[in-house]
């Protein structure tokens, strides 16, 4: 299977969504919007950021008390629901820390191990 060219690619947010959405909402309270701008203004432009799967995870998390909501009406806008991390919420968001730690840790040794083997091939 070829590889796309370098700079095509797009990635899935996938897996690691929910791990920032956690930290979002870990910093202060943010409704569903503000959750997206966060996601959209700091993933890599390469990311595809799905809305419809930030608002089914948003509902996922409140139905496994990861996350609870409040509903808020701000002026005369429309009501929002705004998120914020339960206790069992911040146990999972360490939970995230420390995979993703490890991920690392696994990632830059693939990475030294890469550049050992490349130099040897040039």
């Amino acid at each position: 299977m070829a590889m796309p060219a370098a700079g095509s690619r797009r990635y899935q947010t996938g897996k690691h969504l929910e791990a920032f959405i956690l930290l979002f909402i870990y910093r202060r309270p943010l409704h569903g919007g503000a959750i997206l701008k966060h996601l959209q203004d700091t993933l890599p432009p390469e990311w595809i950021v799905d809305s419809g799967g930030v608002y089914r995870l948003l509902r996922e998390l409140e139905a496994t008390e990861i996350v609870c909501s409040t509903w808020h009406t701000e002026d005369m806008g429309a009501p929002k629901r705004y998120y914020q991390l339960t206790p069992q919420g911040i146990l999972r968001l360490q939970e995230w820390v420390q995979d993703i730690k490890m991920r690392r840790e696994s990632l830059t040794l693939f990475l030294e191990k890469w550049d050992a083997c490349h130099v040897l091939h040039e």
